[in-house]
């Protein structure tokens, strides 16, 4: 069977959407850190869609991984000439599989590290974009501190010209740049991260200002860090997006992506260089003030994804499909996006928060998106702080008033904790400690004694502090899913 790569274009032509643009003209405006399957399905799909419309074949994009073990990736895009198959699933919308060929080329940095800073550095580079994952921002979620003493990051201070990590890398591409004479590029996150260009900034300058502090004050006054908000549910690719594939084309294509028919793009207008023509494009909004969209999407579609996933993983619900297609957690999941997420969400300009809550409760419910639970169930205590526990607070500071359905998701993550069966997270240790002795009788232990999660007014609250223990107490005598029936009937 051929392999998917530009001399297999024309044959494919009709059988499904295919780049249109001549990519012999593509050329890489754009230098892109973390080519996974969010950005193959986000920022490189729409790049592709705006080359089309505009014909500006110049925003093609030069992908970077700064980790070894982006190399089977690398090795997989290169030998397809960086094309691949971007395959929604819906079992109710309209899907489309497409051919997306707005990557010219990918690069690891540990084999071409000269390359890419020369690329970087080159004036042609207008826009460095970054989907590195919320840990490859190396802050301290406790702190907020940027973390000097990560090793990585310490070999690169000794050794600036030979870096290793992405801030190393951008301060090296930078520092050339400006002895050069040369504009630095707009430096735009693409990663799921609250305020993601003031996270990069933060760690870029409190990176820059250990080597070299006029070079920082040179960054804060020249490079834009522009906030954007992200939308779209991506799966792992499995071994059957590759055999979906063969089977419909008859080529192979070793790195598909699944997605979902639904996006989003949120990017506040703030770029010092000639920017994509963005406002071509459906889906695209420019703002001015991303945060009141990235408190909908959070308090909503995130909230809603990972408030019960501990509750459902413990009733044997594999995907996330699966559990938001079932009672209790279906009605459990509308109720508390209507009657406590959404009186704290506020108005939102150009986008109806109606019409995106009915949106997200559709997609959630798409079978065809094989999101796996145990994933929505990882790292949970770098997302409660972000997604549930602000709303919890907030009902309580507006109007006195409880989140029952929060709650018990909250009092769901501590009991599946105390199970300690395959928990993921940066602090299991901790969290499973507090979790058992919470279940074993001192259930406020698992609030008060966590006080880099819950915040004071949760802490110190004695109406929520006894709600979180009757949730706590439902489920350990009832079980996940009769304790959560329980809640629905008994408040709403």
């Amino acid at each position: 069977m051929k392999i998917l790569n530009n001399d297999l274009l024309p044959a494919l032509s009709g059988k499904l959407t295919l780049p249109e643009f001549d990519r012999e003209t593509l050329t890489s405006s754009i230098v892109h850190i973390g080519v996974g399957n969010f950005h193959r399905a986000h920022q490189a799909y729409f790049l592709q869609q705006l080359m089309e419309k505009t014909g500006e074949t110049h925003w093609g994009i030069y992908g970077v991984g700064v980790l070894d073990q982006d190399k089977k990736l690398s090795e997989a895009l290169n030998a397809q000439d960086c094309l691949y198959t971007l395959c929604e699933k819906s079992d109710t919308e309209v899907a489309k599989d497409v051919v997306v060929g707005s990557i010219l080329c990918h690069s690891i940095l540990s084999e071409k590290r000269q390359e890419i800073i020369e690329k970087i550095v080159h004036p042609g580079t207008t826009l460095v974009t970054f989907t590195v994952t919320e840990g490859g921002y190396n802050i301290d979620d406790t702190t907020g501190e940027f973390l000097l003493d990560n090793p990585m990051i310490q070999a690169d201070l000794a050794n600036p010209s030979a870096p290793k990590t992405f801030y190393g890398l951008l301060y090296e591409a930078l520092r050339q740049r400006r002895a050069a004479g040369i504009d630095p590029p707009d430096l735009l996150s693409c990663d799921n991260v609250e305020m993601n260009g003031s996270v990069l900034k933060k760690g870029l300058m409190a990176y820059t200002q250990q080597i070299d502090p006029e070079m920082a004050r040179w960054m804060e006054e020249y490079v834009a860090f522009p906030n954007a908000m992200v939308d779209r549910i991506t799966p792992v690719t499995s071994g059957t997006d590759r055999e979906y594939v063969a089977q419909q084309y008859d080529y192979a294509d070793n790195c598909p992506v699944p997605c979902e028919p639904f996006i989003l793009w949120v990017i506040e207008d703030t770029f010092n260089r000639k920017r994509p023509a963005f406002e071509t494009l459906e889906h695209v909004v420019l703002v001015s003030e991303v945060r009141p969209y990235e408190k909908m999407k959070m308090r909503l579609l995130n909230a809603g994804h990972v408030v019960f996933a501990h509750m459902a993983l413990m009733e044997g619900h594999e995907f996330a499909c699966d559990f938001m297609n079932a009672a209790p957690f279906d009605p459990a999941i509308e109720t508390m996006m209507r009657e406590e997420a959404l009186p704290c969400v506020g108005d939102v300009q150009k986008i109806d928060v109606n019409d995106f809550l009915n949106n997200t409760l559709l997609r959630f419910k798409n079978r065809a998106i094989k999101d796996q639970t145990s994933r929505l169930a990882n790292f949970t205590s770098e997302r409660t702080p972000k997604f549930i526990l602000p709303t919890i607070a907030d009902n309580i500071l507006r109007e006195g008033k409880m989140s029952p359905l929060l709650t018990i998701g909250t009092a769901g993550w501590c009991y599946y904790l105390s199970k300690n069966e395959g928990v993921v997270d940066k602090i299991a240790v901790e969290l499973v400690e507090k979790a058992q002795r919470a279940v074993a009788g001192e259930s406020r232990v698992f609030v008060q004694e966590l006080e880099a999660i819950f915040p004071e007014v949760l802490r110190q609250n004695e109406p929520f502090l006894a709600l979180f223990d009757k949730a706590l107490s439902a489920i350990k005598t009832q079980g996940p899913a009769t304790a959560l029936t329980s809640f629905l009937n008994e408040y709403y």
